[in-house]
């Protein structure tokens, strides 16, 4: 893993191979929902599974963003980069330009445990889109259905699409928006 920045006892740092420790917040998030406010949706499992289908494409990298407190990984987000298949990240209707695939990136799985809540805003503008800015990316499409984010993602680019999906046990349906960032 390489460091890419520090602000005062977090760390940020970007790997371009997988660790399971890089699970902890979602796998955090999980318990928490376990014991509180279950949404009948697992995403470590769905995280993994996504993992696991750009592994296999040989077109596709994710690189493995994650910030550590006090050396406990706190935060996790993927940014996949290549010949992006969109039908790995979007099995809706999202219309998406017909962009130079190599300036793309999709930004996902998103996670903050509570010890690195309030650092979610700063982590991805000020740390994760500049990294990509260097590299000379010009688009980050992000998927989410967490609402408390919207606004944010709303301020630094452009909503292009809303979506549903359903519970792992069809209980629940969770909304969510996808949105276009020029980087």
């Amino acid at each position: 893993m390489e460091i890419i920045h520090k602000r005062n006892e977090i760390t940020f740092g970007v790997a371009t191979e997988f660790n399971s420790k890089y699970l902890t917040p979602i796998i955090k998030n999980l318990l928490y929902k376990a014991e509180n406010e279950w949404d009948d949706y697992n995403e470590v499992y769905h995280c993994t599974n996504l993992i696991e289908k750009v592994k296999k494409n040989k077109d596709m990298k994710m690189d493995f963003h994650v910030m550590l407190k006090d050396g406990e990984y706190v935060g996790i987000a993927l940014v996949t980069s290549g010949i992006i298949d969109y039908k790995t990240f979007f099995n809706e209707s999202i219309t998406l330009n017909d962009e130079n695939k190599n300036d793309v990136l999709i930004f996902n799985y998103f996670h903050i445990s509570q010890e690195g809540r309030g650092n979610g805003q700063i982590w991805f503008r000020d740390v994760i889109i500049p990294y990509y800015q260097s590299e000379k990316y010009k688009t980050i499409y992000v998927k989410s259905s967490h609402e408390k984010v919207f606004t944010i993602y709303n301020r630094i680019g452009t909503e292009i699409g809303e979506y549903t999906s359903n519970s792992d046990n069809q209980l629940f349906v969770r909304k969510g928006k996808v949105f276009k960032i020029k980087i």
